[in-house]
């Protein structure tokens, strides 16, 4: 299993490009949620994210993780709130 750690506070100050680089998003990553749910769905290997300093990060961006995880049979989200 492939283990990442997001740091919320990383996410508020880079957003979308600190997830890029983090996850290898391909180049055509939009960069905006509905992007982010796409290629985190696409993930094909068991992968556990794990979400801390999440009050710097909006409830839209932990949903996307949450609905994403719920739909993936490879993805596991976990949020430290």
């Amino acid at each position: 299993m492939k283990y990442i750690i997001l740091d919320g506070k990383l996410i508020k100050e880079k957003s979308h490009d600190y997830l890029k680089k983090v996850f290898d998003f391909p180049e055509y990553y939009g960069k905006n949620l509905d992007a982010l749910y796409d290629c985190l769905t696409d993930i094909g290997v068991e992968t556990q994210i794990e979400l801390v300093n999440s009050e710097y990060v909006s409830q839209d961006m932990i949903d996307t993780f949450f609905d994403a995880s719920l739909e993936s049979d490879f993805l596991y989200f976990i949020c430290d709130d």
